[in-house]
This record gives structure tokens, sequence and C-alpha cells, in this order.
């Protein structure tokens, strides 16, 4: 689950976003572009399993992520369970 939190002077507004969903929308151009990752760590030489494994790992170590940018009157929260 995605929280995204707007405020400015004092009002503001929350949005819940399933991230179930924006991975079901993100799969097919993950698959469209997954031959051209590997063909590209062939080329620079790595690991491509390696290399797969290295994003999987980024991608699930995102719980628990809170950011925040704050100005004098405005606030954008964003926080992933």
């Amino acid at each position: 689950m995605l929280t995204l939190k707007f405020r400015k002077q004092g009002r503001g507004f929350r949005l819940w976003i399933p991230l179930f969903l924006v991975w079901l929308l993100l799969l097919p151009i993950v698959i469209v572009l997954l031959p051209f990752v590997l063909l590209a760590c062939l080329f620079l030489g790595t690991k491509g399993f390696r290399a797969l494994a290295a994003g999987w790992q980024l991608l699930t170590g995102l719980r628990g992520t809170h950011v925040e940018f704050t100005e004098a009157a405005h606030c954008v929260a964003l926080h992933i369970w």
C-alpha cells in the first residue's frame, strides 16, 4: 500500500494506492523491456541473473520507506507500507 499525502496551508488530502494494481499495470512494460536489460547485461559483462536479483531486492526493500518534502506552506509525504 502506498500513501500520498498533500497539504497546502492546513488543508490537504491523502491518496491510498494499492501497489499490486501498479505492479499489474507495469508488468507488460517489464516483460517487453526484460530482453533488452538482459542484452545490456551481456554487453556490459555483468551477470543478468544477479542484476535481476539486485533489482528485485531493491523493490522488496522499499517497505517502510517514508519521504516527506516540506516547504513553508506546502507538504508532500510518501509512505510505502
